[in-house]
């Protein structure tokens, strides 16, 4: 019989402080986190690295579905890592922002990120932050 891995999840409005819980739960039980408002930045972020338009939904796909990321908790929240690279204040620009909007827009990347998502689901358990996460 297969264990089923534990997952907290942390709903609410931008600013509510989702964040800060999240990493000190993810600190205290020493689990994995995820900020899932994050991984389409940084999805972004890797779109424009790999020089893919942010329409190209054919292209999109693949990188959702194996994006190399991390999120490392830390003092001040989260480390975010694409690709071995430190991108934490990266993603935040308004370019990566803006591009997030659009891919965040076709929802065969949606599905595909969500997948992605489904992955950080580790032992010993999951803190996952976001809008809509329940």
């Amino acid at each position: 019989m297969e264990q089923l891995v534990p997952v907290i999840t942390i709903d609410g409005p931008s600013g509510a402080g989702k964040g800060t819980v999240c990493r000190l739960l993810a600190q205290k039980l020493g689990w994995e986190i995820l900020d899932s408002g994050a991984i389409y930045r940084v999805l972004a972020l890797a779109s424009i690295h790999h020089q893919i338009e942010s329409g190209d939904e054919e292209s999109l796909i693949p990188l959702a579905a194996h994006l190399d990321v991390q999120f490392v908790p830390t003092e001040n929240g989260a480390k975010i890592v694409l690709e071995g690279e430190e991108v934490t204040r990266l993603i935040r620009t308004e370019e990566v922002g803006g591009v997030a909007s659009k891919i965040a827009a076709l929802p065969r990347v949606r599905e595909a990120l969500l997948r992605r998502q489904r992955a950080f689901r580790q032992e010993p358990g999951l803190i996952a932050d976001g809008r809509d996460m329940g």
